[in-house]
């Protein structure tokens, strides 16, 4: 079962782009990436909300971009495929 999903907008069927446009609450572009990421319920204490956890979230997506922006596009996918591979065979 895997967590993470990630396509180019482009890719996306329409009723999924639409959803997509939806949550983000603005049109996307055809060359963006959508990442989906799934995770396990997390006990947020309550002096924190959502828009709090959501800023820390994106400050940290930021920092991982930034540490592959250098990268190209074709070793990004050749990364992606061989860690989504190793994962599929390594699975007991």
């Amino acid at each position: 079962m895997q967590n993470v999903s990630i396509h180019k907008a482009s890719d996306l069927p329409q009723n999924v782009r639409s959803a997509v446009e939806q949550l983000l609450g603005r049109p996307i572009e055809a060359d963006e990436e959508i990442s989906v990421v799934a995770v396990p319920p997390q006990d947020v204490p309550p002096s924190k909300n959502r828009a709090e956890v959501t800023r820390k979230l994106v400050a940290l997506l930021d920092r991982c971009a930034k540490k592959v922006a250098d990268i190209s596009d074709r070793d990004l996918d050749i990364a992606i495929d061989e860690a989504v591979d190793h994962v599929r065979h390594s699975r007991g």
